[in-house]
């Protein structure tokens, strides 16, 4: 059984992160029947765990050497997977939030900050130490037995001790198996112990995994200060789209005033960025912003009036959505001209031509692969004509040569604002462009969901 339409490739033991995975876990299957069931809907929902497999991809590695550095069960690493469906903007009906789904109490209670510029709940390595600080704490509660901290995991240490000493009182078994627990706590730990002994039993199973090799994707990168993430994707050459992605804590686009101020990276371009944060100056870091303190009597009318903006750019740049305000509030005032691009998607020309030949000047967001897009050349020859190599970071108003080939129009860059009900293929359609493209454009998988107010980066025809 192959899990989704992933191509796969053979990779040596010690450079496949599943097998790794496999290797480290420790818990018995416990082959009973609430285990099979689960095991049995697992394997009859195949594309369930393709799901998981794409979304966990990016973060796997990071956690998977979290989880080995405190010698604890691999099995945890199923956690997410059942919890969110390894989503960290995963919102339930108890608002937990996030891989691990944290409660906001419970999310204090293990170190997570929770404001209005960042949630520590949504952010992945800070929610993966708090989460395992949590097992830790509930497997010395209940003396060294996983099943039972697993099950105080999904229903509280409370709930579980109180099974356990009732079974004590009345003379029965106390192991988890034998508790009166609630249905959902039941098919938990049956849910997590299915889902490891799948990946451990790949082949038993007649189960492909998608590769996933046995190495980091992300690198944490300290930006030393507050930072607009569309300022920090483009020195790093990276869509700000699939920063913002990587980092679903910072709920306005930046980094908070305050910090953490951490940023996961792909680690292809970190060097690039740690290098362009040492010469960025201060002003520059939030070029596109400006911030405002509410007083006693504003309204978000009045302040966007005041500042050149409308309320749906305030509210958008600020992660609202009712119009409530606080004395004392921090608000993103975003620049009235970037405002506009974002929030009605004005498509732009980019470069004028003279001859056969463009000169293009840089404007901020834009890095070589996306103008190299826009104009139908690759990127490897945009760099060597203006002297550059693959990775270099581009700076606003740097002027670059283009020669397109002959007879070839260039393109028009525009930023979509994914609305309510937006489909890959009915903006593609939109646009008359390929959805392929639009998932190339924009780093996007098969299972990437799309959010509204998602922003899209679309090279369209001049005539479109």
């Amino acid at each position: 059984m192959l899990f989704g339409d992933e191509q796969i490739e053979e990779l040596d033991d010690t450079d496949n992160l599943w097998v790794r995975i496999s290797d480290d876990m420790q818990l018995d299957s416990h082959d009973n029947a609430r285990v099979r069931q689960q095991r049995d809907w697992l394997l009859r929902n195949d594309k369930h765990m393709a799901t998981i497999a794409s979304r966990a991809e990016p973060y796997l590695y990071l956690m998977v050497e979290e989880i080995e550095r405190r010698e604890l069960p691999m099995e945890l690493i199923t956690i997410p997977m059942i919890e969110s469906m390894f989503d960290p903007n995963a919102r339930s009906r108890s608002n937990a939030v996030g891989l691990w789904q944290f409660v906001p109490a419970t999310g204090k209670n293990f170190g997570l900050r929770h404001d209005n510029w960042y949630d520590g709940r949504r952010d992945v390595l800070a929610s993966t130490n708090a989460a395992l600080d949590y097992l830790e704490y509930l497997n010395r509660f209940f003396d060294g037995d996983w099943l039972q901290t697993l099950a105080a995991y999904n229903a509280g240490e409370g709930r579980v001790r109180n099974a356990i000493t009732r079974n004590e009182r009345a003379g029965r078994p106390t192991d988890y198996w034998s508790l009166d627990l609630p249905r959902e706590t039941r098919m938990y730990v049956p849910k997590i112990l299915a889902m490891a002994d799948m990946i451990r039993n790949a082949d038993k199973y007649n189960v492909t995994l998608p590769v996933l090799a046995n190495k980091p994707q992300l690198r944490t990168i300290n930006t030393g200060g507050q930072i607009d993430l569309n300022v920090a994707a483009q020195l790093a050459g990276v869509s700000a789209s699939q920063l913002k992605a990587l980092n679903p804590a910072l709920k306005r686009g930046m980094t908070s005033p305050q910090g953490p101020y951490n940023l996961l990276v792909p680690v292809e371009y970190a060097d690039t960025l740690e290098l362009a944060l040492a010469d960025l100056p201060q002003r520059e870091r939030t070029r596109g912003v400006r911030s405002y303190q509410v007083t006693s009597g504003d309204t978000l009318s009045r302040i966007a009036q005041n500042h050149g903006v409308t309320v749906q750019q305030l509210k958008l740049a600020n992660n609202m959505r009712g119009n409530n305000l606080r004395r004392g509030q921090s608000l993103i005032i975003p620049n009235s001209g970037r405002a506009t691009q974002v929030a009605q998607s004005k498509p732009q020309q980019l470069a004028s031509r003279s001859g056969g030949k463009v000169n293009y000047q840089v404007r901020s967001g834009d890095n070589l692969w996306s103008i190299s897009q826009a104009h139908g050349v690759t990127h490897a020859d945009l760099a060597k004509w203006n002297g550059l190599n693959a990775k270099s970071a581009l700076k606003p108003g740097m002027k670059l040569v283009v020669w397109p080939k002959q007879g070839k129009s260039s393109n028009k860059s525009m930023v979509y604002q994914v609305r309510r009900g937006d489909s890959l293929s009915s903006i593609a359609a939109r646009f008359q462009v390929a959805v392929n493209d639009v998932m190339r454009w924009n780093q996007l998988g098969k299972s990437d969901y799309l959010k509204p107010g998602q922003e899209l980066t679309l090279f369209v025809k001049n005539n479109s």
